[in-house]
């Protein structure tokens, strides 16, 4: 089930101030990639939609994964969200209660490390929802 645009709105508005949230996120999330060699990452609107669609669905339904409640692999959501993506990866976590304390867990696991510094990726969108499910989308398009 996908989340309506008034309830994703609503999530995103309450759970990550955009402003403050989303310059510390560019900040973080770059600050990693730079310190390994890598260029920045861009924000997405599409990724993030794709994101919040699958941290809803998982918050709805009780589950963490990287397979959507109906089925759906990371690259079929985004697609779904008009993201034309060519190299897409997902970090998901559940319990973190900062954007520090998630990216830092992230940068710490090797699977999720290895998704932050991929070379392949040039956009992210991030959210958080209820339960604090967190979810990243990272990803190329027009390739």
């Amino acid at each position: 089930m996908r989340a309506g645009p008034a309830l994703t709105l609503c999530l995103m508005l309450v759970l990550l101030p955009l402003d403050v949230a989303a310059q510390q996120v560019r900040q973080l999330l770059n600050g990693i990639r730079s310190e390994n060699g890598l260029g920045p990452v861009v924000p997405s609107t599409a990724l993030e939609q794709a994101a919040m669609a699958h941290a809803v669905d998982m918050a709805q339904q009780g589950f963490l994964g990287h397979v959507g409640s109906d089925g759906s692999e990371t690259m079929a959501r985004v697609r779904r969200e008009g993201y034309e993506a060519c190299h897409v990866a997902e970090n998901i976590a559940q319990g973190g209660t900062s954007v520090t304390e998630v990216l830092g867990g992230w940068a710490r696991s090797p699977g999720e490390r290895e998704n932050l510094l991929s070379p392949e990726v040039q956009e992210y969108g991030l959210v958080r929802a209820t339960g604090d499910i967190w979810v990243l989308l990272l990803g190329r398009s027009n390739c």
